[in-house]
């Protein structure tokens, strides 16, 4: 491990961007990100995990597990009985997903784990906000049922996560 020295920069790598783009992806639904990373792995978008602590991302098993848990946060999203997504634990646990995602992306870099872990919980936290604002005044201003703003996010959430990770290649 080396100290920066005085004068460098910061490398933004795609593998940099792609932390961002994922974790920002948790912000919206923290479920997605580690479903959908795990989903890109078993499909052979990202590779190198195997000898690294996220290697069981890349499990049948796993795999299937997340992505049960993403359809089912998508679903309870809908619902009145889901605290906001800015309570705590759902911030906790949005912040945890981006830092999961974020590790596992720097690892299949080779790189340092904790910047990727530090990126990812960072970049999720603004999103889960955001998010929140958007779907009130939506629903709000718009007139919009916040059960479609819901499902118009979830597509979202799916798409953008998933072109990003099959342009992502390790």
């Amino acid at each position: 491990m080396r100290k920066a020295r005085r004068g460098e920069k910061f490398e933004v790598s795609p593998a940099t961007l792609s932390v961002m783009g994922l974790a920002t992806i948790a912000g919206l639904r923290s479920m997605a990100a580690p479903a959908l990373l795990s989903r890109a792995i078993q499909r052979g978008d990202i590779a190198e995990l195997q000898y690294t602590p996220f290697a069981a991302l890349g499990f049948p098993k796993v795999s299937v597990v997340l992505q049960l848990m993403m359809i089912g946060e998508m679903v309870a999203d809908k619902t009145p009985f889901v605290p906001a997504r800015t309570s705590y634990l759902a911030l906790a646990g949005r912040a945890l997903s981006g830092a999961l995602v974020g590790a596992a992306l720097f690892a299949a870099q080779k790189r340092r784990l904790a910047p990727g872990t530090v990126l990812g919980a960072l970049s999720a936290l603004p999103t889960a906000y955001a998010g929140e604002k958007l779907r009130v005044k939506g629903t709000e201003k718009l007139g919009v049922p916040g059960q479609l703003l819901g499902l118009l996010e979830d597509g979202v959430v799916l798409s953008l996560g998933t072109r990003l990770l099959r342009q992502y290649r390790t």
